[in-house]
């Protein structure tokens, strides 16, 4: 996933934020399943795999469209503002889309050919990670943003500082070389 989003996003740093979402979705699912009293199975780990897809899909519509507010001159923080209120609705409708789609196969014990694992354990874990990770999508994800934009500018900042700290330092250790090549030409 952490390829196809750097590739995606032609950066290797903003794709972090989306892991993290990622994470904290896993979060929820525990969380849920902790509340309803579902055990953790193969069904449940089945739906951890369809969450990070619909998790990350709403961080991409979220990140992306803070990017292109950026490259139209926007600065970070209104970029992030914006887009948080022009996206607020795509993610609330695919995530209650897909609570409400999931919603009976929660309630239900409905089992694969009848006899096979139920399919609830998998319905509850997608349920209970979106529902958490819509708002870690909606609230962290451009705090985490912010500060990997921070992160990603700070090398550069730090070597103009250095810099210009250690220019007088350099001047000073560059005199005897050209007082020699002075020397020299004269």
């Amino acid at each position: 996933i952490y390829i196809v989003l750097a590739a995606q996003f032609e950066s290797l740093i903003y794709p972090a934020s989306m892991i993290c979402t990622i994470l904290f979705s896993v979060i929820g699912v525990y969380w849920f399943f902790l509340v309803t009293g579902t055990t953790f199975t193969l069904m449940a780990m089945i739906g951890i795999l369809i969450l990070i897809g619909v998790v990350v899909n709403n961080g991409i519509v979220l990140i992306d469209h803070v990017n292109q507010l950026r490259l139209q001159g926007l600065n970070r923080e209104h970029a992030l503002i914006q887009a948080g209120e022009e996206r607020l609705r795509p993610i609330l409708m695919t995530v209650g889309t897909t609570v409400l789609g999931l919603t009976p196969l929660c309630i239900g014990t409905t089992q694969i050919g009848g006899d096979g694992p139920p399919y609830f354990p998998m319905a509850r874990a997608i349920v209970g990670g979106l529902l958490f990770s819509t708002f870690v999508s909606l609230v962290l994800l451009p705090t985490i943003y912010t500060w990997l934009d921070i992160v990603r500018h700070w090398p550069s900042k730090l070597f103009r500082l250095l810099g210009r700290l250690l220019r007088p330092v350099l001047r000073g250790l560059t005199w005897p070389f050209r007082r020699l090549a002075g020397l020299r030409r004269a």
